[in-house]
């Protein structure tokens, strides 16, 4: 069980400063999710815990520990990632990217034996993968490479997982899917899960606490329903956005006015009801 902490942390690159004073944690067992617009940073932020890029100042720790003082052997044992642009090489086949997931584990010359072949195997069964073992990453969909991705830090079997636009070039279906799979992994195996997600009603329906990123700053944190209030995607979005109750798990939902404010019509001008 791993606890993520951000203390005081500037974040930039170079000399040029993106993010400033952020301060927050991620407990074992929930799901905290980083939203915001486009080019907020929330990427910068899982560079910066990945160890990508180093902080300008302030502390980034693991359970305590200055992130900066763990091998990145250990840290690999420790802490998962899914990129939002994964650099794959095309001639791999997706079960060969999957079971680069177990090196950290391996020792030095240790080839993969039976037990990370089983490991890799289990992780693309959850996550419905197993017909693109044989296919090579040069052949697969945008989709289908983000998937694997996910299936590799399975097979890592970390205690700690960083995803980064995660459900990107997934449709509804596969987003669900993933995202399931992600919650209850983290409610198994009591994972400690840091996600930077761009759709306001998944970051709502599956993160249990959200920190919204503005202006170089966090601009909101706390439960979903404290978090996405009408004033919040007004201040921070630039646009009205009508906030209702999911009429199942009473979380917020995000419904956007048409671009005059009127509700839309249909090229015979009947109203479109939304159902």
């Amino acid at each position: 069980m791993i606890k993520i902490e951000m203390q005081n942390v500037c974040l930039g690159y170079g000399r040029k400063v993106v993010l400033k004073a952020l301060t927050f944690h991620v407990m074992p067992g929930e799901v905290v999710g980083l939203i915001g617009p486009n080019g907020c940073g929330k990427s910068t932020i899982i560079k910066a815990l990945s160890r990508i890029i180093s902080p300008h100042s302030g502390k980034i720790l693991l359970d305590g520990k200055d992130i900066s003082q763990i091998p990145r052997r250990d840290l690999a044992r420790l802490l998962g990632v899914v990129p939002q642009i994964p650099l794959l090489p095309s001639s791999f086949t997706a079960f060969e990217i999957v079971l680069m997931g177990r090196n950290p584990h391996l020792g030095l010359f240790q080839y993969e034996g039976s037990e990370e072949l089983a490991i890799t195997w289990r992780a693309m069964e959850r996550t419905a993968t197993q017909s693109l073992a044989e296919r090579r990453v040069g052949e697969l969909s945008g989709g289908e490479v983000q998937c694997i991705v996910i299936a590799r830090v399975l097979a890592q079997e970390t205690k700690a997982v960083l995803l980064d636009e995660p459900t990107a070039n997934l449709d509804i279906g596969r987003q669900v899917e993933i995202l399931d799979l992600i919650k209850s992994l983290c409610r198994e195996s009591n994972l400690t899960v840091l996600a930077a997600l761009h759709d306001l009603n998944l970051a709502s329906q599956y993160c249990d606490r959200l920190v919204l990123i503005n202006n170089g700053r966090i601009h909101a944190e706390g439960t979903p329903r404290e978090v996405i209030i009408p004033q919040n995607i007004k201040e921070v979005y630039g646009t009205d956005g009508c906030v209702y109750t999911h009429p199942i798990n009473g979380l917020p939902v995000v419904l956007l006015k048409s671009g005059n404010g009127q509700p839309a019509q249909t090229r015979d001008g009947v109203e479109r009801g939304i159902v």
